[in-house]
């Protein structure tokens, strides 16, 4: 019974193909499109910021780097890049909080792979970390006692 559907599918599959009774020209003929062609604007992101206290950004980075966990990545992400770069950091200081919200991960050619979501009090130079899972910030110490 199986040998017997196989050849029906196999001839049927055989009987299908794409030749019609037209002649070649009037297939070959490309069909035009109704719209015209639109131009294309260039679209511009609604949010470009750039930090621009470089003494501020500096500081932050150098007590970020300081942190255990940020050290390991940071010499994980020197290995895997060929020793060409190490942890990379977004800041942004949103409008209306006065902490520092940074992003630290790995910036290859492709994309910027977030690996710690930080908040900094820029006052005291206070670490706070992003959670997902609990959709809250958590210090340094509760996380380091999570992620033991």
């Amino acid at each position: 019974m199986r040998k017997l559907l196989a050849v029906v599918f196999l001839f049927s599959f055989a009987a299908c193909n794409n030749s019609s009774d037209a002649p070649a020209e009037e297939s070959a003929a490309v069909k035009i499109d109704s719209l015209p062609p639109q131009p294309v604007k260039e679209a511009l992101p609604a949010y470009i910021h750039k930090f621009t206290d470089t003494a501020l950004e500096r500081k932050v980075t150098e007590v970020l780097l300081k942190l255990p966990f940020v050290k390991k990545s940071d010499a994980y992400i020197d290995s895997i890049s060929g020793h060409k770069h190490g942890m990379a950091f977004m800041l942004d200081n949103t409008k209306g909080d006065s902490s520092i919200s940074v992003l630290a991960g790995y910036n290859s050619e492709e994309r910027f792979e977030t690996y710690y979501h930080f908040y900094v009090d820029p006052k005291r130079m206070g670490v706070t970390i992003y959670d997902p899972l609990t959709n809250k910030t958590i210090t340094v110490k509760e996380y380091l006692k999570r992620s033991k």
